[in-house]
């Protein structure tokens, strides 16, 4: 039987163990199945009742019985066993599980480390700062179990146990800054993988259908954020162009398939604008820029459609520069056949849409007259701006929205005029992306939201070529020059509080200053920002050699400069005069051939001293006697010990 002192032990082991576990897997229970979270709290409670309340513990037919079972739920919730949400859930059951066998230092030694690994597979599902801040306390508390496990001592209180642990953690803040900003980065998703994260994310799609925009412009979440080198564009300028939708099939745009990526010319006027994005992820292949793009980054490419486009979907923060103009003009050298993707409409669907664009290309041959009766129709006409406009139901969804509901948002005003040039022979498409931003006062960056979603189209006019045309623009004019906000009734915007209470939008610029520049030098510090850091220290990036030889040396010195400030610490306490001119007795006797043993006090090592070499013990008692009533009585002359040790000067026994 256990004795009590082994049942003390295993009980705190098994405490903190479970505290290991459960603060590394709280965040989890956010995304995990109903069942995984209910079961692992169950077996830890049974756990806990078999140690204290003499409950039996699962046997081993039990054990696999539930570890099959935990297998086929997490197989049947997400489909699979692999990746980190199918993994993590499986773990944290497992690690559970691992409890109604564990015993002794081993065993809960491993559950500290599932522990640990459970709590990195956090940031797999958010790297924000509450989670950061979140995962300090949990790696304290990680810590300070896995010196309560291995070093276990039921005298040790709480406050011992975390201070001696805070030792343990602090010495490696440097050594972790160090491999943060030099250890070589590799680009795209961590470890190669796809997060669970992408699955929520909230922005563009590669399709637009009426009320696609509308609902994402009901969410305030950031999309990006712009920080100008120069001169800041005006309000009306700051159309951010992600895709180019060709093909209509009567209820949705999509991207299309353009057979030909000719080059176009262009044309552009005035100064550049230079700015650096650092984009949220989209999962799209995609970035955002402002129309119109020449200088993109490198690991882009220019569609035809000016899209800046990359290789694979942005899953992660992206930070990158590009200089576009506001002032331009390109495709005046397209082929007629090159546009006539742009011209084509599904058949036998919207009659009076088509009737209309009819008549106003029967008086008159410009076609930059037809735009302008379509545009001076949505202004003259009663149509609203919404974020509330009904659905759109049946074949003919434009003319109901033209001349039935003749309320929308700015995916309905687009695709209708798109509609009603491609009916009059004037080749468009849809341009869907952000229209606007606002200024941050506290760090000067530009925050576009998702609810500066947009859509606004382009129309093919000869000598001019691709133009831009917003028809929304025409409808609320104040969309375009002061924002989402202006233009929707208080009620719709998705900001109306921070826009009513000037305090909250104050508290919401900090905290999104604060956000940003966690973004900047935490998330998005990749490859690019990486080798801007290593050429501002002098270093080559790309140089491995040059980079290992860094780090060993960096890294060496900060552990020589711990292992100094630990060795200075624990280094024996200087003695004073009295101690040290006593030493110096003491080894001129040894040398004499009586050395003093460690258990002997200075009164015994005298009387032996005396009994072996009488000529000696004169001498030596006064010394030891002067030395007993400075050291402990603290009474003598110092300076009378160290002149009478000085002098003693015994010879080797014949």
């Amino acid at each position: 039987m256990p004795t009590t002192l082994e049942i003390r032990l295993e009980r705190m082991r098994l405490n903190w163990a479970l505290v290991a576990l459960v603060v590394m897997a709280l965040p989890h229970v956010l995304h995990l199945p109903v069942w995984a979270t209910l079961a692992a709290i169950g077996i830890s409670g049974w756990r806990l009742a078999a140690a204290y309340r003499g409950w039996p513990l699962f046997s081993r037919s039990a054990r696999i019985t539930f570890a099959l079972f935990a297998f086929l739920g997490v197989f049947i919730s997400y489909h699979t066993l692999n990746g980190p949400d199918a993994g993590t859930a499986l773990l944290i059951l497992l690690a559970t599980l691992k409890l109604m066998e564990a015993k002794g230092l081993r065993d809960y030694f491993l559950l500290l480390v599932i522990a640990l690994f459970i709590g990195i597979a956090n940031f797999l599902h958010d790297q924000s700062i509450p989670l950061a801040l979140y995962m300090i306390p949990a790696l304290w508390l990680a810590v300070t179990a896995q010196l309560n496990i291995t070093h276990p001592d039921s005298e040790r209180t709480l406050r011992v146990a975390l201070r001696s642990s805070a030792r343990l953690l602090l010495p490696a803040l440097p050594v972790a800054a160090v491999l943060f900003l030099l250890f070589p980065r590799v680009p795209g998703p961590l470890w190669g993988i796809g997060l669970p994260q992408q699955s929520g994310i909230t922005g563009l799609s590669t399709t637009m259908s009426p009320g696609s925009l509308s609902q994402l412009a009901q969410s305030d979440a950031v999309a990006f954020r712009v920080r100008f080198t120069g001169p800041t564009p005006s309000s009306a300028q700051l159309y951010w162009r992600a895709l180019v939708l060709h093909d209509y099939d009567g209820a949705t745009w999509r991207l299309g398939n353009p057979a030909w990526s000719l080059h176009q010319r262009i044309e552009t006027r005035g100064s550049p604008v230079t700015y650096s994005v650092t984009l949220e992820p989209n999962n799209l292949r995609a970035l955002y820029a402002l129309d119109l793009p020449v200088v993109i980054p490198g690991d882009s490419r220019l569609t035809s459609d000016f899209e800046v486009a990359v290789h694979q979907p942005v899953t992660e923060l992206k930070q990158y520069e590009i200089t576009s103009y506001t002032n331009y003009s390109y495709g005046t050298d397209l082929p007629s056949w090159r546009l006539y993707p742009d011209l084509q409409l599904p058949k036998n669907i919207d009659p009076r849409a088509r009737a209309l664009a009819e008549k106003w290309k029967a008086t008159t041959k410009n076609p930059a007259q037809i735009v302008g009766d379509a545009l001076a129709m949505f202004h003259n006409q009663p149509f609203s701006y919404t974020l509330q406009p009904g659905a759109l139901t049946g074949d003919n969804r434009i003319d109901q929205f033209l001349f039935d509901t003749r309320r929308g948002f700015c995916e309905h005003y687009a695709g209708a005029f798109v509609f009603l040039m491609r009916a009059a022979g004037i080749p468009a498409h849809v341009v869907i992306g952000y229209q606007g931003g606002t200024r941050n006062p506290l760090d000067g960056y530009y925050v576009v939201r998702q609810e500066d979603a947009h859509a606004w189209a382009e129309v093919w006019l000869p000598h001019q070529g691709w133009v831009r045309v917003d028809p929304t623009a025409a409808v609320d004019p104040a969309r375009v020059d002061k924002g989402v906000s202006a233009a929707l009734p208080a009620n719709e915007v998705p900001g109306y509080l921070f826009e009513r209470h000037p305090w909250l939008n104050d508290m919401r610029n900090t905290w999104d200053a604060v956000n940003n520049g966690w973004n900047q030098w935490v998330l998005a510090y990749g490859p690019e920002l990486q080798e801007r850091f290593f050429n501002s220290i002098g270093l080559r990036y790309g140089d491995w050699m040059e980079l290992a030889i860094v780090l060993l040396l960096l890294v060496g010195s900060l552990l020589a400069a711990l292992s100094l400030v630990m060795w200075w610490r624990h280094r024996p306490p200087a003695g004073s005069a009295v101690v040290r001119a006593y030493a110096k007795f003491c080894r001129k006797l040894a040398s004499a051939g009586i050395a003093r043993t460690a258990h002997e006090g200075p009164l015994d090592y005298a009387q032996r001293v005396s009994r072996l070499r009488p000529d000696l013990a004169n001498q030596v008692q006064t010394i030891t006697s002067l030395y007993v009533d400075l050291r402990y009585a603290e009474t003598g002359n110092p300076r009378t010990l160290v002149t009478m040790i000085r002098k003693f000067r015994p010879r080797v026994a014949s």
